[in-house]
């Protein structure tokens, strides 16, 4: 009993662990925000441009916070993309934009040709799981997957939940 008695009283005479240690300050557990550290550095390109979708045929930005921000302003998704003669493919980088954070799980792309929007062309899902607002991806338009020139897609990034395709951004693209 007495070895119970004393090490209730060394349990009670230790200071409590500070809040930082368990992951964020005690205001920020209070308030139910994450601290800097935990938070997504590209919570503030979802504020400017969640939503969208951009299709970049040139070299894609390395950034994120606030310099992708500026990047995605000052570069419009591209619209139409011309490959040469001998090419079978345009390459793309796809750059996601979400409102909020995905679920975890991979994301995936789904293309559909415009004049026939029943139609599944291609659907592709990233290895890459969803830890962000912000989702890049390298991609091939490739004919010999279905993408045909003189057509115009739609190109939709989301994720497939209980078996169900959910679309979070989408854009069009015409190939010539």
């Amino acid at each position: 009993m007495r070895t119970l008695l004393v090490g209730l009283a060394l349990l009670l005479a230790t200071p409590s662990t500070p809040a930082l240690a368990k992951g964020g300050s005690a205001a920020a557990k209070k308030s139910g925000k994450a601290s800097d550290s935990e938070a997504d550095p590209n919570a503030v390109v979802a504020k400017a441009h969640g939503g969208k979708l951009w299709i970049v045929a040139g070299t894609p930005p390395s950034s994120e916070g606030e310099d992708l921000s500026k990047w995605l302003a000052s570069h419009p998704s591209a619209t139409e993309l011309t490959k040469k003669p001998n090419e079978e493919r345009w390459p793309v980088t796809l750059i996601a934009v979400f409102k909020k954070p995905p679920a975890k799980g991979a994301v995936t792309i789904e293309i559909i040709d415009k004049k026939d929007t029943k139609t599944l062309v291609d659907q592709y899902s990233s290895p890459t799981t969803a830890t962000s607002v912000v989702f890049q991806e390298q991609y091939d338009l490739d004919t010999n997957n279905g993408i045909n020139k003189g057509h115009t897609y739609v190109v939709k990034v989301g994720q497939i939940i209980k078996g169900k395709f959910i679309s979070y951004v989408s854009s069009e693209i015409s190939l010539k």
